[in-house]
């Protein structure tokens, strides 16, 4: 048995945990109160997002992003919502937070095809990206 690897693997369960904790939200009037330092945009919810919202996509029903949006684009705009945005419990008895928040400029379209300067990013509770589009 490697006990390097099992020492990594027990230290990275901590940190785990760890961060779960960092999210100590309490509810107050159907709100969130909490501070998330980070969330982790997976592949999966990047290759999500970009079918479902990127400019170009045919999906229908869907906030679009605007043309000339990047990868990395897309994450500062998730981190700026998740750290500034009004945050409360996802809907449907779904885990997780969902984070809104308004950039005062156009940052794509609504569901309808209106301009849309509001992002909704949905977390889970272990701080991953769900998914993020305009509203």
């Amino acid at each position: 048995m490697n006990f390097r690897r099992l020492t990594v693997f027990f230290v990275a369960i901590a940190l785990f945990s760890i961060g779960d904790l960092s999210l100590a939200q309490t509810a107050q009037n159907g709100q969130i109160q909490g501070s998330v330092d980070q969330v982790t945009l997976t592949r999966w919810a990047l290759q999500h997002i970009m079918a479902r919202h990127w400019p170009d996509s045919t999906a229908t029903g869907a906030g679009k992003f605007q043309a000339g949006i990047t990868e990395a684009s897309l994450r500062d705009m998730i981190n700026e919502a998740v750290h500034n945005g009004r945050a409360r419990h996802n809907t449907h008895g779904r885990p997780g937070t969902i984070y809104e928040y308004d950039f005062q400029r156009q940052i794509g379209t609504t569901i309808d095809g209106g301009p849309a300067s509001r992002l909704r990013v949905v977390v889970s509770n272990r701080n991953e990206v769900v998914t993020a589009f305009p509203f």
